[in-house]
């Protein structure tokens, strides 16, 4: 096969071996053992015949390093989405119409480090006359000849250094940071970058395009940028306009609404209730506003520019030419942000509107853009022919309570036509559903006989109720049973049919030692259960009574200037006493009670007092359990005193929970069966019970049991 002189010289078309006459390529995949592997390195190149060492496809950088310092995996894994970015530059000779002798075109080198190849693009230039684009697709390019069967690499790539790509020579100008840290970490010295040419077509263009451009542009204003700045930002006035000077003339209460995108003012009325206005709120549409008003606009001064003159039939459809200075702007005839604040006056086409207040963003707007501080609405003024003066709203009187009902239902009649039921403290609910404090309690009572009666008065934290038990004694001519039902329970010396809402009862009224006034009948809080104490130490805030530092603090300054005389005094109450096989020195709760109190006299309480020992307790470590069955009959106690009797849904509700194996159920599975089926137990039964029930490595409670 004979070379043929008409062919370009491009790949594919220039034949090494005359004699050659199978053109075919090797495979680069078989198959071994029913396994895909890659041919080895060994395999035949175009034809069958056997690759030289030049023509190896195994691309690698052997000259870029050192012995033994080359990478160990192979480059399309190595370099895997890594190219280098050139900056470069060719000169396209033109032909003697363009009336240029060249023009410098910019390109971008891009070279692929995983297979060696090389890539020519062209950015895109406004009005080049050029169609940008891909220059040489992806492709392993070969040197110019005589080293035609070499191929471009690495090496032949630096800034200032040209390079030949087909029928083209390129000038590398500059690189980006990774190029260089690259070829700096291969030893490859990158000098800095060079400026490229000039290009003579692209000042050709400029000039052009500057001489089509007008020298003396006509005026434009551009609102675009405000608009984007202040859209929907608006300064908001409170503003009254006093007409009483006409026949049926009345005070108008005015909003004043300023616009920042476009420095239009919107006002609108409030009308009152019955005002019997026939009017729809609206007092002036958004629009300008300008400060004086005598005439109509003549032609030009309703725009924002001045028309110079007029050639034909007048603005519409004739030709006109603008002020291209902006000496016609009229924008000082109008009403500005400038102008506006607190005891200004405006005149909307003749009529004095005063602005008397503005809301929270007008007063930051203002005080960060004007620097002012004063915002004290006006809620009156004086004019010579003019008097009258805006008090502020007072809060409705309410009728006196009438005794049918609460307050809170009165208040509903009184404030709506269509009365609703009054709202309660949901989230109070949920943290505290369940959860009451119990005091026991004795009645003070000029009768002797009810001195022995012992009732226990219940706080419900969740909706502030009250609700006393008595505790029936036999022999004692009493029926104990529920005392007082459970209600808000307000505070004595308070006028109960008054307009305004008395103060009731409060969890802070109840604590030892307190005496307290329910419906006529006076207690003396003697005791409390646990959950009480616990609960008040707990939120010692909310309880003062039983905070220990205040005790401490109070003690503290009491004993410091008869320390010792009075420790030496009570050393006598001291006993030894043997607690968890040692011995401890103690003092008995009698004798500490009656050394507080005579410290202290009538500044300490039983509750502080209690508080106090529960701190510096000498009970034993573990307490004894409670009793099985004394905590089985304190519920089913509970349970009949309730009348609950929902035993079947509880079940029911236990199979929706455990449909595999409801026999056995978790403590935390138990405690939410009592709250959602309502059983009436509250927490420190719950918590008795699974002290009882609870066995001692499963944590699970038989169903049966409960």
């Amino acid at each position: 096969m004979l070379r043929c002189s008409g062919l370009p010289f491009l790949p594919g078309n220039t034949f090494q071996d005359i004699g050659r006459s199978k053109f075919h390529k090797s495979h680069h995949f078989d198959q071994r053992n029913q396994v895909c592997i890659l041919v080895d390195a060994k395999r035949p190149g175009i034809g069958g015949k056997p690759l030289q060492p030049t023509d190896s496809p195994e691309y690698t950088l052997p000259s870029l390093y050192p012995p033994k310092y080359a990478p160990s995996r192979p480059a399309w894994l190595e370099y895997d989405r890594q190219v280098l970015c050139f900056n470069g530059y060719f000169q396209e000779s033109l032909t003697e119409v363009d009336r240029l002798p060249y023009q410098v075109r910019k390109v971008r080198i891009l070279y692929y480090l995983e297979d060696d190849t090389l890539q020519v693009s062209e950015p895109r230039t406004l009005n080049s006359g050029i169609p940008q684009g891909c220059l040489v697709t992806r492709q392993r390019i070969p040197r110019p000849p005589p080293y035609d069967r070499e191929f471009t690499s690495l090496l032949d790539l630096n800034i200032s250094h040209t390079v030949q790509l087909f029928d083209r020579v390129y000038t590398i100008t500059g690189c980006d940071e990774f190029t260089r840290r690259f070829l700096n970490r291969l030893g490859v010295s990158v000098p800095g970058a060079v400026e490229q040419p000039i290009d003579p077509a692209t000042e050709l263009r400029k000039q052009q395009d500057s001489a089509k451009m007008a020298k003396l542009p006509a005026y434009k204003i551009d609102t675009l940028g405000k608009f984007l700045q202040y859209d929907r930002k608006v300064l908001r006035f409170k503003g009254v306009w006093d007409d009483r000077a006409s026949v049926f003339g009345d005070v108008h209460e005015l909003e004043v609404l300023y616009h920042l995108s476009d420095d239009t003012i919107e006002i609108k009325e409030k009308l009152p209730v019955n005002s019997g206005r026939d009017s729809n709120g609206m007092f002036l549409r958004r629009a300008r506003l300008p400060k004086t008003f005598d005439h109509l606009p003549t032609m030009g001064e309703s725009t924002p520019v001045t028309v110079l003159n007029v050639i034909g039939g007048g603005l519409k459809g004739g030709r006109y030419l603008t002020d291209c200075v902006g000496i016609g702007k009229t924008d000082g005839n109008y009403y500005r942000d400038a102008d506006l604040r607190i005891g200004a006056r405006i005149s909307v086409y003749g009529r004095t509107v005063m602005l008397t207040g503005c809301d929270r963003f007008t007063e930051d707007y203002y005080r960060a853009m004007y620097g002012l501080e004063d915002f004290t609405p006006l809620y009156g003024y004086s004019a010579p022919r003019e008097q009258f003066v805006r008090c502020r709203r007072t809060e409705r009187e309410l009728p006196p309570f009438n005794g049918w009902g609460s307050h809170e239902d009165s208040e509903g009649n009184c404030l709506k036509l269509e009365p609703k039921p009054p709202h309660i403290d949901f989230r109070k609910f949920v943290a505290y559903d369940r959860c009451s404090l119990r005091f026991g309690a004795r009645m003070i009572s000029k009768v002797r006989e009810n001195n022995d009666r012992f009732f226990v008065i219940s706080y419900y934290l969740s909706d502030d109720t009250i609700a006393v038990y008595e505790i029936p004694i036999r022999n004692s001519g009493f029926i104990g049973g529920e005392f007082i039902k459970r209600r808000k329970i307000s505070l004595p010396r308070q006028d109960p049919f008054g307009a305004e809402r008395p103060a009731c009862y409060g969890p802070q009224h109840f604590y030892l030692g307190a005496v307290v006034l329910l419906q006529d009948h006076q207690f003396h809080v003697t005791n409390a259960d646990i959950y009480a104490l616990n609960f008040m130490e707990q939120h010692c805030e909310e309880f003062p009574l039983s905070n220990v530092g205040k005790i401490v603090q109070k003690l503290r300054d009491a004993l410091q200037p008869q320390y010792k005389e009075y420790v030496a005094k009570h050393m006598a109450n001291v006993v030894q006493t043997k607690l968890d096989g040692r011995t401890v020195s103690t003092v008995t709760y009698e004798a500490l009670r009656s050394m507080l109190i005579e410290l202290l006299g009538d500044q300490i309480v039983d509750q502080e007092i209690v508080t106090l020992c529960r701190l510096f307790s000498a009970e034993p470590e573990q307490p004894a359990r409670c009793d099985r069955e004394l905590v089985r009959s304190a519920i089913h106690a509970e349970l009949n005193r309730a009348l609950w009797n929902d035993l079947e849904r509880t079940k029911e509700h236990i199979y929706h929970l455990e449909p595999t194996d409801s026999d056995w159920l978790t403590p935390a599975r138990l405690c939410t069966i009592v709250k959602a089926c309502k059983i009436p137990l509250d927490r420190a039964l719950v918590d008795k019970m699974l002290q009882v029930y609870v066995p001692g490595e499963t944590m699970a409670i038989k169903e049966a049991a409960f």
